[in-house]
């Protein structure tokens, strides 16, 4: 992998790592940061918890799909 690849692929990388493990933090804790209140359990606020573990399991999924497409149209295209 050439150092174009690389960058162009490098703020797919941050969003996989950072999303992903924010998502793995969260369900591990069974809680979510709400804002103007501060860390909450799944049961106080179950909304906002399905909400951000959602939402960061889909930014890691489209961010490595992005990743995968964008790898897959480097060297077979």
């Amino acid at each position: 992998m050439n150092a174009a690849v690389f960058w162009s692929i490098f703020g797919n990388i941050i969003g996989v790592v950072m999303c992903g493990g924010y998502a793995i933090y969260t369900f591990l804790r069974q809680g979510t940061h709400v804002r103007g209140i501060g860390w909450k359990s799944k049961k106080e606020y179950p909304k906002s918890y399905y909400f951000t573990l959602g939402i960061t399991i889909l930014i890691s999924i489209f961010s490595l799909g992005a990743i995968v497409v964008r790898l897959y149209t480097y060297y077979y295209v």
